[in-house]
């Protein structure tokens, strides 16, 4: 008779009993040899019995299903190899005996022709399935109090490493914890979208996840010390303090926080979408109805004119080169005037070789606090050997150190990073500020909707004269009202007295968003 042996063993089985399969197989090859049975073919499987959703009996069930005439009998050494789910074990008999084929154990044989056995059957099935729920309950049980005690036993996430705290099953910061560190810093600044941030990190500093996964991990509270602990059974969810070590504070992790649930605004909010060939559009306000004009090409006298108009009943409409032509003459008046472009140009110098100095000194501290503390864990490492330091004490001490060491580079890194060489910019920043309306009608159509939203946060209402804005960009008024101020007495050529250093921008701000 043609028969198909069948042998399995779980992972952790084959980890504990190597020889499981090789036992199996030459105990159901000996039993074949002894009862003249043809071994057609020799399936093995190292995946659990919980289901039959394991590789080699699905080849095992296709070979079956194409070649069911020439197999008899399918065996194995005892029926727990076979399936530890009576129910879908039962279901798999019906459908083998239904093609005429037998199922059964060599160590734990049953006539299953017998009705009697089928309850032997039932016995043999339902005893290891008991016993895995049992281990698995035992294993989920272990796991919470595990978690209660502020172990941490998943995957470690970025910035985290798998690993023992003061003996424990938690995670410990690797070497991209600082990466996370400036990614919650940065974000929490507000003043750049997260996306933005992480494409930065990205090409900067090599940061390896996705957008959601980026998202997650400055939602995730394991990052400033906190352990989930999920609902079970009449349990409410909770957390509670973990034992591993915090990458971020909880200030920082709430000023996250407000920034991604909108309770801290990022940044200018731009429109979702600019139209290239209306840049204009979203940014004007209608003088009749006072509502948003938009924009459209319209077909007549064979050709195509494009327009700004009013969707309401007013019919306001403005030929698109007119407003663009009104737009480049309202820039040029707020443009600088050269004596104070020349006094500003002098004043961001001055601010920025300040802020320069400034950083060295800072990068200088915060290397030498780093050095004192990486030679305080030499000291431990010493002491430990020397037996003059416990063991536990010596992981605490240098999981501190090791902290504070982590933080200093990941200020030094911020330092690093705002070293943006800002000199370089004044010169063609600022001369862009003597001619924005030239600026203006270089752009492209795609770029001039920035330029104008950027001189002008509010919408622009447009009138018969021109047209009109409650407000300018903050630095540029400034700036005017100065010129304006000396222009009134009279002075030939502005001078460094004149107060400038108190509205010159932010440094990092005025030469990028200019």
């Amino acid at each position: 008779m043609n028969t198909i042996i069948y042998t399995r063993v779980s992972t952790d089985e084959q980890a504990e009993k190597g020889f499981s399969l090789r036992h199996q197989k030459q105990l159901l090859t000996t039993y074949c040899e002894l009862n003249k049975l043809t071994i057609a073919k020799h399936y093995e499987d190292d995946y659990s019995a919980k289901n039959f959703d394991r590789p080699e009996w699905k080849n095992l069930m296709e070979y079956v299903a194409k070649n069911r005439k020439a197999v008899d009998k399918i065996l194995f050494t005892k029926w727990d190899r076979f399936s530890r789910n009576a129910e879908q074990a039962l279901a798999v008999i019906r459908k083998l005996t239904a093609m005429g084929i037998e199922v059964n154990s060599i160590e734990q044989p049953l006539d299953l022709t017998n009705p009697d056995n089928k309850v032997m059957l039932s016995m043999y099935l339902i005893l290891p399935e008991v016993e895995n729920d049992k281990i698995s309950q035992r294993t989920k049980d272990g796991m919470r109090r595990a978690t209660k005690e502020g172990c941490f036993l998943a995957k470690a996430p970025y910035g985290y490493s798998n690993g023992k705290v003061l003996g424990k099953t938690s995670v410990i910061p690797n070497g991209d914890s600082a990466i996370v560190l400036a990614a919650y810093t940065e974000v929490a600044k507000g003043v750049e979208a997260v996306e933005v941030i992480r494409k930065r990190f990205k090409t900067e500093r090599g940061l390896t996840l996705q957008k959601q996964q980026f998202y997650n991990m400055l939602r995730n509270k394991l990052y400033c010390g906190w352990i989930e602990v999920p609902e079970f059974k009449k349990e409410a969810a909770s957390k509670l303090k973990g034992i591993h070590e915090p990458l971020v504070s909880q200030e920082l992790f709430d000023k996250v926080q407000d920034v991604l649930d909108g309770r801290k605004n990022i940044g200018a909010k731009l429109p979702s979408t600019v139209n290239e060939n209306f840049p204009l559009k979203g940014s004007l306000i209608c003088p009749v109805c006072e509502k948003q004009i938009t924009a459209s090409k319209s077909k007549g006298n064979g050709g195509h004119y494009e327009y700004y108009h009013c969707t309401a009943k007013c019919k306001v409409r403005y030929k698109k080169e007119v407003l663009h032509e009104n737009v480049a003459q309202m820039l040029t008046k707020v443009s600088l005037n050269k004596n104070v472009a020349d006094l500003y140009k002098e004043v961001l110098s001055d601010l920025i070789s300040q802020s320069e100095d400034d950083t060295a000194r800072r990068r200088k501290e915060l290397v030498g606090e780093k050095e004192s503390l990486e030679k305080l864990v030499i000291d431990a490492e010493d002491r430990l050997m020397k037996n003059e330091l416990k063991a536990e004490l010596f992981d605490r001490i240098t999981t501190r150190y090791e902290a504070s060491i982590r933080e200093i580079e990941a200020s030094i890194g911020q330092l690093e990073r705002n070293d943006l060489n800002l000199g370089k910019y004044v010169e063609d920043s600022v001369k862009l500020l003597c001619d924005m309306g030239g600026l203006f009608n270089q752009l492209k159509d795609s770029k001039k909707g920035g330029l104008l939203r950027t001189i002008f946060p509010e919408n622009l209402v447009v009138e018969k004269e021109g047209l009109r804005t409650n407000s300018t960009n903050t630095v540029l008024e400034l700036l005017s009202r100065e010129y304006r101020g000396l222009e009134k007495a009279k002075m030939k050529k502005a001078t460094k007295n004149s107060g400038f250093s108190n509205v010159a921008p932010p440094l990092g701000l005025e030469p990028r968003t200019l």
